[in-house]
């Protein structure tokens, strides 16, 4: 898959290509370049479109929308693909084969989003410029939030997460620093003052391909269950009006042909680029669907045959004579026909249900309400489906069920995992669409391994001797 990394250049973001490399050699706080001409609304608004850009580019275009995945339980390694990840699904990755990358990109977001703050100041004050810096503070509070929970702890994972240590918090675009770690519980801070800063900025007119007041309520939802505050994360999810999509739209939204229940995307412009968001999972040859990874057999039977989910995310064909049930969500494209290039879709109203019922199930007393909204989902997606009577840790177990039914390939699985501090339990299902094939050797990660923090890249710890380790590493 071929990546873009964003520039800053002497008067504008420019778009080169990268190569094609799993990880980047840059330091995430050496990929600012020269000073930019940021002057005029225009100037701004490009370099604030330079931000989506570059999330597409180097994070939610490359592998961060299958890396939770791989890493979990939903999927099973094909020793006929491709092989890439095999590290990561294997949980044998090091400071030298970690998603250095990942953490380059989310660094170079968060540098340009500061740098935008730092010289808005040369606009008028008003809505457009109170718009240019809510784009830019949830820009840096959606990368800042996901690469510490790629290489930090998550606040509700363990007692000690708060204070153990997260990634550095970057409020400047200055390249020469060598900035420490903070703790889990400063990141967390630094994401929801962003955040909460951006809703009341935000403008009312923003589509889905930008920030817009409901993605960032949306976000709140997913940062504040993150946090474990649950009632300010039901909040949020309330302030969300877009509706789950419904069952007859629901398959379009990943073809483009619908965006029913999107809130937020990240649109793929040109086939060009080449950034199809499912190639880490398959390719579509000739011959037929080459598959990296096909679904776990046993995840598979937890679809039933009345969830239109199961049509919509998995499709079983054969491949040089063996069968397989392959990752369907991202195939094919509306637009693009046969390109497999579709638009990132980052949070949707589906996700905020969810968000809603699993925060409202944690407060006593509100499992009536959790329940409608976990009915909210469910309705549409089941043929026939009748409104649902659990209870206590039954409908915490339902909620749970359908989160990882609904978010399955959408870069989610891993941190629900880790997020409520439980292990990773595999099948030992074959990869072959009736479960025999290869079987995996990889079953368990124990709750508490300290891979679940992945490794500080190595070139980061050469270049900055501020910046500690992982344990473990």
């Amino acid at each position: 898959m071929k990546k873009y990394i964003l520039i800053l250049t002497v008067s504008l973001f420019t778009v080169f290509t990268a190569c094609d490399k799993e990880n980047l050699d840059l330091n995430p706080f050496d990929a600012v370049g020269a000073d930019v001409a940021l002057k005029t609304q225009g100037d701004f608004d490009s370099a604030v479109n330079g931000l989506y850009t570059q999330m597409i580019g180097g994070s939610y275009g490359a592998s961060f929308m299958s890396f939770p995945d791989v890493i979990a339980d939903n999927l099973v390694f094909v020793t006929a693909g491709r092989q890439t990840q095999k590290t990561q699904y294997e949980w044998r990755y090091n400071a030298n084969n970690t998603y250095g990358g990942f953490m380059t990109s989310c660094y170079q977001v968060i540098q340009q989003a500061n740098y935008i703050l730092e010289k808005v100041d040369r606009l008028e004050d008003g809505a457009a410029k109170n718009n240019v810096i809510a784009q830019a503070k949830a820009a840096r509070a959606l990368a800042l939030f996901t690469v510490n929970n790629v290489f930090g702890k998550i606040p509700t994972q363990a007692g000690d997460a708060n204070g153990s240590l997260g990634v550095p918090v970057l409020t400047s675009s200055d390249i020469r620093q060598k900035p420490a770690r903070n703790t889990v519980a400063e990141v967390y801070t630094s994401v929801i003052e962003d955040l909460e800063s951006a809703k009341g900025l935000i403008s009312d007119s923003n589509g889905i391909e930008r920030f817009n007041k409901d993605a960032i309520n949306g976000l709140l939802s997913r940062v504040y269950l993150y946090n474990g505050q649950y009632q300010k994360a039901a909040d949020a999810a309330s302030d969300v009006s877009t509706t789950v999509s419904t069952f007859s739209n629901f398959s379009g939204i990943w073809d483009d042909s619908s965006e029913d229940g999107v809130i937020f995307k990240l649109k793929n412009f040109d086939t060009d680029t080449n950034v199809s968001v499912g190639v880490p999972y398959s390719q579509t040859l000739t011959g037929g669907i080459k598959s990296e990874y096909v679904v776990d057999f046993g995840f598979y039977g937890l679809f039933q045959n009345t969830d239109i989910r199961k049509s919509t995310y998995i499709v079983t064909s054969s491949f040089e004579g063996n069968l397989y049930n392959n990752v369907a969500k991202y195939l094919s494209s509306s637009v693009n026909t046969g390109s497999g290039v579709v638009d990132i879709k980052v949070i949707r109203a589906a996700e905020v249900q969810l968000n809603k019922a699993e925060a409202l199930a944690n407060i006593p007393g509100q499992d009536a309400a959790a329940l409608a909204a976990l009915d909210l989902v469910r309705s549409q997606r089941y043929i026939g489906f009748t409104a649902g009577t659990e209870t206590g840790q039954a409908l915490k177990d339902a909620i749970q069920l359908e989160r990882r039914l609904e978010l399955a390939f959408e870069g989610h699985r891993f941190f629900d995992i880790k997020r409520k501090g439980l292990a990773i339990n595999r099948t030992d299902a074959g990869d072959y669409a009736d479960g025999t094939g290869t079987h995996p050797n990889f079953l368990t990660m124990p709750a508490g391994d300290t891979r679940f923090q992945l490794p500080i890249p190595k070139t980061e710890l050469d270049v900055n001797p501020n910046f500690l380790p992982n344990p473990g590493y």
